[in-house]
């Protein structure tokens, strides 16, 4: 046996570790004996048992494939291997002598078929069988045929089953020369090893050139190229829309502050005593000035929340302190109703005092004070009418300015509201162009990042194609040293004489291939 060339050890110890431990072992084994084995339920116990008792001594029992110079596989003739059990049969198949025995012939009538498509598997995917025998036994047949008493029968039985021509070839197989049998174990095992390593190397070269290695840079690089294409139009459509939503919250809000000024306002005055409406214009105006500062509390809210999610690192603009919406209502000028009111709460006054005191009229004693009375019943009467016209006249005068005052502070709420927008228009615009700018900045500096990454991932996958290329050009040069010594593909012969079909009737086939 040769030695494993410097290039092939240095490729299976990178790549195959254990492939060079299997072919350090096969170079130790010496191949002695035969291994039985097969396909549960096939009879092997039962073949074993017969081969002991037809090859006597020389049948000489290995306890693996490993070490064994020949191997005995069987199987049913009932079905074919399946691909499990074949792969399984693989080793034993590239480096010994095997004899694949189809059991059971004498109940099965097809097992020419089941043999020949085992022949066909092995053929295909075996490649590499180095030397591999089909033999048609039945050990029933040579177990009857030991407990039959017609001498002739006896014989007819044993030569059928075909036990007697597999013992010897058994004996043959397992005598063959040990430096034969070692060197193919050898060269299997150097085979076996190149194998593993090229699966290794194969799946190597097809995980770097995989699609998914770089799945996640060229999926970062596709959304960096997208975030920096629409950074700056999204933020500024952003903006726009964030502005004009706020401008048109707070025309909201100041609708519902001067709706709710006037309903307070009516209120207000047609509760409000005499002495109550003098300082009434004042407690209006102070809450003019407290929906004006909610008003602009709430702007103010709604463009710090701005600023926080487009990341402006601004200061608001603060509102410009307007003159107040309204001053205090002007003096009411008492006008003709007022007089006519007077006139009319003295008459009505008399006439009232004189029908409270007519009934004091019946008394003479009384008639001195019966004038005064009345004139004095006037006078209040007349005193509490004007003056009930003067609150009615007053409140009524309230009302008017208090809708002209909501009126105005509307128009002013909403020229400070529209002007603060427009300020803090005019910084935030700048503020995000910097921020779009510098977020660019930062794009392509990833971009760049992931360009070159993706750079270095082909060149890394380059290296290690060509590395790839070379280790496999040392497997296919190391691997032309042990050649195997094989007969060009698989072997079906079936060395059974005569063989009965499954109804029991005895047929002459001598020789099948």
């Amino acid at each position: 046996m040769i030695d494993v060339p410097a290039d092939l050890n240095s490729v299976l110890r990178r790549w195959n570790p254990a492939g060079l431990d299997g072919i350090a072992r096969a170079a130790r084994v010496t191949p002695r004996g035969v291994h039985i084995t097969g396909i549960a339920g096939s009879g092997v116990s039962a073949l074993r048992t017969q081969l002991e008792r037809s090859a006597g001594d020389a049948l000489e029992h290995s306890p693996d494939v490993a070490s064994a110079a020949a191997v005995v596989f069987v199987l049913d003739a009932a079905a074919p291997i399946g691909r499990r059990a074949l792969a399984e049969l693989t080793p034993a198949l590239e480096s010994t002598a095997v004899a694949v025995v189809v059991n059971k012939i004498d109940v099965h009538r097809e097992w020419r078929s089941v043999a020949r498509v085992v022949a066909s598997s092995i053929a295909e995917l075996v490649p590499r069988a180095v030397d591999v025998s089909f033999w048609a036994t039945s050990a029933a047949l040579a177990e009857r045929s030991r407990i039959a008493v017609d001498p002739d029968v006896r014989r007819e039985l044993y030569e059928e089953s075909g036990i007697e021509e597999l013992a010897a070839f058994v004996v043959s197989a397992s005598a063959q020369s040990i430096d034969v049998a070692r060197r193919r174990k050898f060269h299997a095992s150097v085979h076996a090893a190149a194998a593993g390593a090229r699966h290794e190397i194969v799946n190597k070269a097809r995980a770097v050139t995989s699609a998914s290695s770089t799945a996640g840079l060229r999926a970062e690089r596709a959304r960096l190229t997208d975030r920096r294409d629409r950074e700056r139009a999204e933020r500024t459509a952003t903006l726009r829309s964030r502005l004009q939503l706020a401008r048109a919250e707070s025309i909201h809000d100041i609708n519902e502050e001067t709706r709710g000024f006037a309903s307070r306002a009516r209120e207000s005055i047609a509760t409000a005593a005499r002495s109550e409406s003098k300082h009434l214009s004042s407690h209006l105006i102070e809450q003019l000035a407290q929906g004006r500062e909610r008003v602009d509390s709430r702007l103010t809210v709604r463009m710090r929340a701005i600023a926080d999610d487009l990341e402006l690192g601004v200061d608001i603009p603060a509102h410009e302190d307007l003159p107040a919406e309204s001053v205090e209502p002007a003096a009411r000028t008492k006008g003709v109703e007022d007089r006519v009111m007077v006139v009319v709460g003295a008459s009505a006054g008399v006439g009232l005092g004189r029908i409270a005191v007519s009934p004091l009229s019946t008394v003479p004693a009384l008639d001195l004070v019966i004038l005064p009375m009345s004139l004095l019943v006037g006078a209040l009467s007349a005193w509490w009418l004007v003056r009930s016209r003067a609150l009615i006249a007053d409140r009524a005068h309230l009302r008017t300015w208090s809708a002209d005052a909501a009126a105005s502070a509307k128009s002013s709420w909403e020229q400070a509201a529209l002007a603060r927008v427009l300020a803090v228009e005019s910084v935030f615009v700048p503020a995000s162009s910097e921020s779009v700018r510098s977020s660019l900045r930062t794009a392509e500096s990833d971009l760049e990042r992931v360009e070159a990454e993706l750079r270095s991932a082909a060149e890394r996958r380059a290296g290690v194609l060509a590395a790839c290329d070379r280790d496999l050009a040392a497997l296919d040069r190391g691997v032309e040293k042990f050649p195997i010594a094989h007969s060009g593909g698989t072997v079906g012969i079936f060395r059974a004489s005569k063989h009965i079909d499954g109804f029991g009737v005895m047929k002459e086939d001598r020789s099948v291939r």
